[in-house]
């Protein structure tokens, strides 16, 4: 009995904040979807930098593994895993590090128009102090402009095969 009488430990209760927001394309999901990956984001992301450390096919994939830093969370490394994967219609990132754990849940949806809505939620729990402060200072307003300016820049390159000069 040993084992069963054990408890987990709570050393700190993680602060949680939940973000939504929408995007619309006039491409279809089959154009957008295939753009939701650590790799194809350097076609249109400018500065965007991450290091593979596991897709098997090369591209976003179940179970795919890559790392970033957080440059406004004093530079740590961030473990993105890719736990869901569902071709054309919804990808789900699991985003850690020291101080906090962030989900992002994404889905298609093909429009009559043959377009593309994409949904977004974004889950982020404070792991730490530092994490739950962090959290606390976190506003849907920066998640819906940075919404925004993925949507702009996937949309020009959609549109023109180039990523937008800045």
């Amino acid at each position: 009995m040993t084992g069963l009488s054990r408890k987990p430990k709570q050393t700190i209760k993680g602060e949680r904040t939940v973000f939504t927001g929408k995007q619309s394309y006039s491409f279809p999901p089959k154009d957008v979807f295939p753009m939701l990956c650590p790799v194809r984001e350097y076609e249109y992301i400018p500065g965007w930098e991450c290091n593979i450390v596991y897709l098997d096919s090369g591209l976003a994939e179940q179970g795919g593994v890559f790392t970033t830093h957080s440059h406004g969370e004093g530079g740590q490394r961030d473990v993105w895993v890719i736990s869901r994967y569902d071709a054309n219609r919804a990808i789900e990132f699991v985003r850690v590090n020291g101080m906090r754990s962030m989900v992002y849940r994404i889905e298609l949806q093909g429009t009559q128009t043959g377009g593309t809505v994409v949904t977004w939620e974004q889950v982020v729990t404070g792991l730490t102090e530092e994490g739950n402060y962090h959290v606390q200072t976190l506003k849907q307003s920066d998640f819906t402009t940075m919404l925004s300016r993925m949507q702009e820049l996937l949309q020009h390159y959609l549109a023109t095969g180039e990523a937008v000069n800045l």
